[in-house]
């Protein structure tokens, strides 16, 4: 009993230790490795410069760009003297535009685009210019920029040639004249002596004021000069002088850079090297410059023409050079055809921005050189076209 017992048990434990051999061992749990997420990099937001859209003043003049004088358009387009006797004349300095051109001779005349002071709301009762003289045809294609009413003494009409005829393809778009003299003379009554020794037909004057009433038409200019948005010129020379010889000698009309004033101031000077002051007789003061650009040209004989008056290429293209701020800005000029206005560019092809104010442009003969005298104490010396005749 006992021996089976013994066996039994035995039997038991052998089993048991089989079963507790056979069961396989649990693998340890591994850790678990938690990755941080790596933070991707903040980006920039990205700004683009977006150019604020320039608006100009509302009230400005069209023809000096100036706010607070006229916003009215009116134009009275006057031929001036320009002779030593004629010296000093009368109410240049109030002209908004100044065109100098030549004529017979060395002698050269204005053609002056008056407005801003006729029509702003303070304008005098009166406002007298003189000495008026006779126009050429090529003052008429200047004229026609801003289809003002023309203010002459007559001019050439018994040329032999169509061309220089004032009453020629060059007068045929003119709506209305005040001329004193001529076959074409019209509301002479308008003239009176400039100075009382002398007639009305060498030294005329008028009073724009009542010019004015003539009107009775409304003016279409096709000329528009830029000063808005305001232009700089920053890095361009500060001129200290400019020499403008025309047809006589270096200097013979020399405009000064007053820095204080910001505006040009000039001067004519003789043969001899005598300078003096150009002034207006209203104000006895010389007469300051905002702008100033010299369109080169060519200037000669006009072919056929029975006095020997001047042709004066105001089509085509050319060199031009710009005073403005007091920087030297070089460029062009160029005007397709007479139905257009004369563009004015920089030397990177984009178009003049003017100061706010008046401008004088000297249409001056390409084939004569100008000086530019920087503040620096440099100057330069514009190239002379070598393809135009000398005259």
């Amino acid at each position: 009993m006992k021996k089976t017992l013994l066996i039994a048990l035995a039997v038991i434990l052998a089993i048991g230790v089989f079963f507790g051999c056979s069961k396989e061992e649990e693998p340890e749990p591994e850790p678990t490795t938690i990755e941080a997420a790596t933070a991707e990099p903040t980006q920039e937001p990205e700004w683009e410069d977006v150019e604020e859209e320039y608006t100009p003043p509302e009230n400005i003049s069209p023809t000096t760009g100036l706010e607070g004088t006229t916003t009215e358009y009116k134009p009275l387009f006057v031929q001036i003297g320009n002779e030593s006797h004629e010296r000093p004349q009368q109410g240049l300095q109030d002209a908004d535009i100044v065109y100098e051109t030549l004529i017979e001779g060395t002698d050269t005349r204005f053609s002056a685009v008056f407005n801003d002071v006729l029509l702003k709301d303070d304008a005098p009762e009166e406002f007298i210019v003189g000495p008026v003289r006779s126009s050429r045809y090529y003052h008429q294609w200047l004229q026609s920029e801003w289809d003002a009413i023309y203010i002459h003494m007559g001019g050439p009409d018994t040329t032999g040639s169509w061309e220089s005829d004032i009453y020629g393809n060059s007068g045929e778009h003119i709506k209305q004249r005040i001329s004193g003299a001529g076959k074409g003379t019209a509301h002479s009554e308008l003239f009176f002596k400039w100075r009382e020794n002398k007639s009305v037909s060498d030294y005329a004057a008028t009073d724009l004021i009542a010019d004015l009433d003539v009107y009775n038409y409304e003016p279409q200019p096709l000329q528009q000069l830029n000063f808005y948005p305001p232009e700089e010129y920053e890095g361009k020379q500060e001129v200290k002088s400019v020499e403008l010889p025309f047809l006589r000698h270096a200097g013979w009309v020399t405009y000064e850079y007053n820095n204080a004033a910001n505006k040009l101031e000039r001067s004519m000077k003789s043969s001899e090297g005598d300078v003096s002051a150009f002034t207006d007789l209203n104000t006895g003061e010389i007469i300051q410059v905002q702008n100033l650009i010299v369109q080169y040209t060519y200037v000669n004989i006009m072919p056929g023409d029975l006095g020997g008056r001047r042709k004066v290429d105001l089509v085509g293209s050319g060199r031009a050079d710009f005073v403005i701020n007091g920087k030297h800005i070089q460029g062009t000029w160029e005007r397709a055809d007479y139905s257009v206005a004369t563009t004015y560019k920089d030397d990177m092809g984009e178009e003049i921005t003017l100061v706010p104010g008046n401008t004088w442009i000297a249409v001056h003969p390409k084939d004569q050189s100008v000086v530019f005298n920087y503040a620096d104490g440099t100057s330069y010396e514009t190239p002379v076209d070598e393809n135009t005749p000398q005259i």
